[in-house]
């Protein structure tokens, strides 16, 4: 085939071609996180009051301020990280996963430094009632919601992927728990934190079975 009837092929194929629009990955997750916690005040809001003054703790304790800041921002990596894992890229998976797990791992740290030291006067003002199965269940549907976006792109790694969005899910209504619940280092780790966590592992099992074809 001459370099004529090459490039005349070339164009017959490429004709109808159309340019790929890209997937704007930071605003996609900026308006997810968003709506993951609106929907996850307003469910908390709806089935039962907050921590009273446990807005003002924020200020009061530098503590406190900075775990929850931890925290938001390793939801938000997390989030991110879980959607930009569903788009193909050259990067290896190690290296897209190690800085959303970090970030879990140095929010989790400022909990364990609670059991020594704690942020704020461990009391049980506040305390509701089966509130692990409110972190848990109050996540789920952030959760699909999540995984529903995740698979409408080309995932290539269905279990990691459901794995940061689950635990982006996972942790936002732990977080928000830390101020509609009591207080008590030990309670976080077990009935806050834990269900966040199961979240997130709920969130691998059904990236792998919903997922698997998009690899």
């Amino acid at each position: 085939m001459n370099i004529k009837n090459r490039q005349h092929l070339i164009d017959e194929l490429t004709l109808d071609l159309k340019p790929v629009k890209s997937t704007n990955v930071a605003l996609m997750s900026l308006i997810y996180l968003m709506g993951f916690y609106l929907f996850i005040l307003s469910v908390y809001a709806v089935t039962g009051p907050f921590r009273s003054g446990s807005a003002n703790q924020l200020i009061s304790s530098m503590q406190f301020l900075a775990e929850s800041a931890a925290g938001f921002l390793s939801i938000a990596i997390l989030l991110y990280s879980g959607f930009k894992l569903a788009i193909p890229a050259p990067k290896t998976l190690i290296d897209r996963l190690k800085w959303p797990l970090l970030s879990v791992l140095i929010w989790l740290g400022f909990y364990m430094v609670d059991l020594v030291s704690p942020a704020l006067k461990p009391s049980i003002d506040g305390m509701r009632a089966h509130c692990s199965l409110q972190v848990f269940i109050f996540a789920l549907p952030i959760l699909f919601i999540g995984l529903y976006w995740v698979n409408k792109q080309w995932p290539v790694y269905p279990v990691s992927t459901g794995l940061l969005v689950g635990l982006a899910s996972g942790c936002t209504s732990t977080l928000i728990m830390q101020f509609a619940c009591m207080y008590e280092p030990q309670h976080t780790l077990i009935a806050h934190v834990l269900p966040g966590i199961l979240v997130g592992v709920l969130g691998a099992v059904v990236g792998l079975v919903t997922l698997i074809n998009k690899k």
